[in-house]
């Protein structure tokens, strides 16, 4: 099996572990997966199964959020790169992995407990997944994040993401109410 597909079934197994209203479970993902690849070989299925991992990589959304900003919007972003395992980790930066769950692999300059090679290691249980490190937004634990999804260039829905200080991981709700560029200077 590769490495994509194992890492869709692992990524399967977690969401449906908390949320099993599809039946499915981790006993019988695999078998799910399975019966999919097998359904794929007679009929086209997009997004192709072995293409999932790449589609759910913060990595390939970063590099594409960068030829926006730097091509489209003419705009900042903050600097992203690949980190090589075992490099100088530096505490300014915010550590993210490719691969996540609800922003429990966002690791900004205040963690500082989870800011070492022995932590980092031990989090990249989903196969493919690794580290990145990015420039650090100020205000970002404060203000969160708003992510807005458009189809068909209409604004479907936004989501507004924050840091729970309590939980030390982060938490979100669709958006609808927003603050004004003025409110957020």
């Amino acid at each position: 099996m590769s490495n994509s597909v194992h890492a869709y079934t692992h990524f399967v197994s977690l969401v449906f572990d908390r949320n099993t209203q599809y039946g499915l479970t981790t006993t019988n993902v695999r078998q799910y997966l399975d019966n999919l690849h097998t359904l794929s070989r007679v009929i086209r299925i997009w997004p192709h199964q072995d293409h999932v991992n790449t589609i759910a990589s913060k990595w390939e959304l970063s590099q594409s959020l960068d030829i926006i900003a730097q091509e489209r919007t003419n705009t900042a972003r903050p600097r992203t790169r690949l980190m090589v395992d075992g490099e100088r980790i530096v505490n300014a930066m915010v550590l993210k992995r490719t691969h996540s769950d609800a922003g429990e692999h966002v690791i900004i300059p205040s963690d500082v407990y989870k800011r070492n090679w022995d932590y980092l290691r031990g989090q990249l249980d989903v196969p493919g997944s690794q580290w990145m490190v990015q420039s650090f937004v100020e205000h970002l634990p404060k203000l969160g994040e708003w992510r807005v999804f458009l189809v068909g260039g209409k604004v479907v829905y936004t989501v507004h993401t924050l840091k729970n200080q309590d939980r030390k991981t982060w938490y979100w709700d669709v958006a609808h109410t927003y603050y004004t560029l003025e409110e957020l200077r």
